[in-house]
């Protein structure tokens, strides 16, 4: 684990809460941590250019932080999770903000 980052994650659903007629959440959970996807409320990455792997921060509403890496699909799923399902992670080496 380099610079405070987990190594893996795993995303559970929160079963109790669809059972009793809720919406659906999820854990995300690892080595020593465990939050519920409710009370994240930003996340942030950025690619490692040397391991392809992404830096993941989970921000929590009460202003912590969980540091994750992963792969695109893990970031493809935690977006999903956490922000909205229709998002599709797409890496490129075009920049959109640089102009012509």
């Amino acid at each position: 684990m380099g610079k405070g980052y987990y190594d893996s994650f795993s995303i559970t659903p929160n079963v109790q809460n669809v059972a009793m007629g809720g919406y659906a959440s999820y854990a995300i959970h690892g080595g020593s941590f465990c939050i519920d996807s409710e009370n994240i409320d930003f996340m942030t990455w950025k690619r490692n250019i040397e391991t392809g792997l992404f830096w993941v921060k989970l921000h929590t509403k009460s202003g912590k932080e969980v540091r994750v890496k992963s792969s695109s699909e893990g970031l493809d799923r935690l977006l999903m999770v956490i922000g909205n399902a229709d998002v599709k992670y797409e890496y490129g080496d075009y920049n959109e903000l640089e102009y012509d």
